[in-house]
């Protein structure tokens, strides 16, 4: 908070006055611009769905401001119950039950698929934006795309 506090020219006290916790200032931080279920259900429209869904993933935490409020969310999830709770319920909003619509009928187990797809893009997130592990921290979101693709498009059974 105090890095954040920091980076925005305020007091901590100021951050913590208003929002309270890392979660409250994480919540307010990352309202969703865009509806998570049409990213994806354009995603699965595409020929490799993996590869779309990993450009559309990278990009979310590629935006401007994301990648370290969401990667201080992930570390507090690995200590604190609340956090925890909040990510699985983040995960499943935006990714577990809108993959699971996209991938409907066409495919048995859909919620299984999608909750599969969502394991494999949070380690991604874990390895590259909070681990900072090379060379995956520096690659190309096209490059990431092109190689963990087909392993998405696997998994959706596509």
């Amino acid at each position: 908070m105090r890095a954040i506090a920091a980076d925005a020219g305020v007091d901590s006290a100021l951050v913590h006055h208003y929002f309270g916790t890392k979660l409250r200032l994480f919540a307010a931080a990352n309202e969703m611009p865009k509806d998570p279920g049409a990213l994806l259900r354009a995603a699965f429209e595409q020929s490799s769905p993996g590869e779309a869904l990993v450009i559309a993933f990278l990009n979310a935490w590629d935006a401007p401001g994301a990648a370290s409020p969401l990667a201080g969310f992930m570390r507090s999830a690995a200590s604190d119950r609340e956090a925890q709770d909040r990510l699985a319920d983040l995960i499943a909003t935006t990714l577990v039950t809108p993959s699971a619509a996209a991938i409907g009928r066409r495919h048995a187990m859909p919620k299984l698929r999608a909750a599969l797809v969502a394991a494999q893009l949070t380690g991604l997130a874990w390895m590259r934006y909070v681990l900072c592990n090379e060379p995956l921290a520096s690659a190309s979101p096209a490059m990431i795309a092109k190689t963990f693709g087909p392993s998405l498009d696997a998994t959706l059974g596509s």
